[in-house]
């Protein structure tokens, strides 16, 4: 096993605890320990197998010394730990949905109060749920641009919601997707909450107490900033190409 196979394997296998300890004994040795694998002693026999393959393929690596090993896992390590930080993570409303990272509603809360930029919130049935207008509130106060894009009964073909969601909230501008721009019945049926153009959350649930409450949604916490802006990007698109227009009420 070549010496680059070896140290993914040990990427796959040992924890971030592991692996700084392997870094640290690597780094302090001038050629390949007989030791080495006591760094992971009681480990899972995945993890002792892949430092024992890493210490063999060490050893028929001469040029190579200890602290290139240990750069090696460091930046690995790294790598692994910026990976999982983008990974998306699933967000339920239902039955057994437990966990304040699995609630829809409390991830709905927790990116609105993160923001610091802009706030891009899209749904299709809307209504006035008083968490999320304060959430929107404070978002205006603390600076943020906030759009928001509301089906409406004049445009949607048998929306029956309330005319002016989140009323109340001074300072977010409204969009529409007018219904004669569009093909009927089509409707604005997208659910998404894009902050700062870095996060986002794509799913099933309309702002509705149902649907943060009772009902079984699912829905996608993205936490890559390329995908976050991205989804971003395309509604600004129908914004500049008139797509969505702004809504007279403001």
């Amino acid at each position: 096993m070549s010496c680059r196979a070896a140290i993914t394997a040990v990427l796959e296998h040992l924890s971030d605890a592991q692996i700084h300890g392997l870094a640290a004994a690597c780094l302090a040795a001038h050629m390949p320990p007989a030791s080495l694998t006591g760094v992971v002693a009681g480990a899972t026999p995945g993890a002792r197998q892949a430092v024992a393959e890493l210490l063999s393929a060490w050893r028929e690596t001469p040029a190579l010394t200890g602290a290139g090993v240990a750069l090696a896992l460091q930046t690995g390590l790294a790598a692994r730990a910026a990976a999982a930080g983008r990974r998306s993570r699933p967000v339920w409303t239902g039955p057994q949905a437990v966990g304040e990272q699995r609630l829809t509603a409390s991830t709905i809360h927790g990116l609105l109060t993160a923001a610091t930029e802009r706030v891009l919130l899209v749904s299709y049935a809307a209504y006035t749920l008083k968490q999320v207008a304060d959430d929107l509130t404070a978002a205006v106060e603390r600076g943020c641009v906030v759009d928001v894009v509301f089906e409406t009964s004049q445009d949607g073909s048998g929306y029956d919601g309330p005319a002016t969601p989140f009323g109340a909230v001074a300072g977010i501008r409204r969009w529409r997707w007018p219904g004669d721009q569009r093909p009927a019945p089509a409707a604005l049926h997208a659910k998404l909450l894009v902050i700062d153009g870095r996060r986002a959350l794509i799913g099933s649930a309309n702002l509705t107490n149902r649907a943060l409450s009772d009902n079984l949604e699912a829905g996608l916490l993205v936490r890559d900033p390329d995908v976050a802006a991205s989804l971003e990007e395309h509604v600004r698109a129908l914004m500049r190409a008139g797509t969505f227009v702004r809504s007279e009420a403001q």
